[in-house]
């Protein structure tokens, strides 16, 4: 596998910043790593006192009146937490080890009521053939400084969401990104679709040709309104949703989040090996 594959492209290793190669190592390695999102099955959130059931994983999950986080599954269903076999009701504590039948694991993590689980196979890559990501060539030109501008406090956007069939949410946005391109000022909401990520999700005039037409991702960091941040296009990334649509049900450009020019930085698309 290949984590700088750009089959339509040459770069000289002296063009290439160094940071910007480490980016892209870790980048690969949160998609094809020893828990990359590529080899995830099943990925649920759990909130609220209701019973919640998350396809593709037995039992049910819910969060108690104190706020701790509960499975329930009988014993055919061949549940382990932190080593434990489940048979009846069990406290999941945030960063605990998960296995189920068929090798799967998982772990499950949150607080304060918000809970994520996500369950892996380490089959699942070698099966997607999945060998690497198409970039355009790194080009400094896309390189830029950002503000975070104030929201009003507590903001939430009517964001669409790549359900089946499609839904929308209101999400949290508590601040926007003031970035120049060439002159011109664009401001775009952020999402903070899971506590303490920042996301710009965007599309641009290369959508549907060259890049996926539900656009792409720019990861921030979490900082206060008023600070200043480098905005490097080249690392701006593929959705989720397109290592297993079932399973990341992710959230779509915000009105206003469009570019009306051509971002030729960043990531293009997945790559898979020829059978």
């Amino acid at each position: 596998m290949d984590p700088d594959h750009v089959p339509s492209h040459q770069q000289t290793a002296n063009s290439v910043p160094a940071d910007y190669e480490a980016w892209r190592k870790a980048r690969w390695d949160e998609i094809a790593g020893p828990n990359g999102k590529a080899k995830v099955v099943a990925n649920g959130r759990v909130t609220g006192r209701d019973a919640h059931v998350i396809p593709g994983v037995p039992g049910q999950w819910r969060v108690t009146e104190a706020g701790a986080l509960t499975m329930s599954a009988a014993a055919a269903d061949d549940v382990m937490v932190n080593g434990e076999a489940v048979n009846g009701t069990a406290e999941v504590p945030s960063g605990s080890t998960l296995e189920f039948s068929g090798g799967r694991v998982g772990f499950a993590g949150g607080a304060g009521g918000f809970y994520g689980v996500v369950v892996m196979d380490h089959e699942a890559l070698t099966r997607s053939g999945l060998s690497g990501i198409d970039t355009y060539p790194y080009d400094p030109a896309w390189v830029f400084e950002g503000e975070y501008r104030a929201a009003p406090e507590g903001r939430r956007i009517d964001v669409g969401r790549l359900t089946t069939p499609r839904s929308t949410e209101a999400i949290l946005a508590p601040v926007d990104l003031a970035v120049s391109i060439n002159g011109t000022e664009y401001v775009l909401s952020v999402l903070e679709d899971m506590p303490g990520q920042r996301l710009v999700v965007f599309t641009d005039e290369t959508n549907g040709t060259e890049t996926p037409e539900i656009g792409r991702w720019l990861v921030l960091p979490l900082l206060d309104p008023g600070s200043t941040m480098t905005v490097d296009f080249n690392q701006a990334t593929l959705s989720h949703h397109h290592l297993a649509p079932a399973v990341f049900t992710c959230p779509l450009s915000p009105p206003g989040n469009h570019l009306p020019i051509r971002v030729e930085a960043g990531e293009r698309a997945l790559v898979y090996a020829k059978n």
